[in-house]
């Protein structure tokens, strides 16, 4: 019984911490392109693959690719704390997981739900 409290209390615990770090501002493809355009200094970050990026993104889009790990932690680094940063990749996990870190770093982060794919069958504009 002592190690089914134990266990018990342990899993609560961790859903817990999880949850609690899990604060990440998420909002849909149509909110997120009104709200890149309403804000005069809002940077769009797209965390995808150089790849991925050159074949479509946001128009004035900046590709820091996530899977490059030590360069995306070094250039977030980097980044201005005043600025609002609105975060994509190709579905929603990697943007996600880039808005987590850039949110531990200070920044204010808005992920896309769903991401480009999302985005596109919504029939928004993109660029090469």
């Amino acid at each position: 019984m002592k190690n089914f409290i134990i266990s018990l209390f342990t899993i609560m615990i961790f859903a817990y911490s999880c949850s609690a770090q899990d604060t990440i501002k998420t909002i849909s493809p149509n909110d997120f392109a009104k709200e890149i355009v309403a804000i005069p200094d809002a940077v769009i970050l797209d965390v995808r693959t150089a790849k991925e990026y050159a074949e479509s993104h946001l128009n004035g889009a900046i590709n820091i690719d996530f899977l490059q790990t030590k360069d995306f932690e070094k250039r977030i680094a980097d980044l201005d704390k005043s600025k609002t940063y609105y975060v994509y990749c190709r579905s929603g996990k990697r943007s996600h997981n880039a808005a987590v870190k850039m949110r531990a770093l200070g920044l204010n982060v808005i992920d896309m739900k769903g991401g480009i794919i999302a985005w596109n069958k919504e029939k928004l504009p993109t660029t090469k």
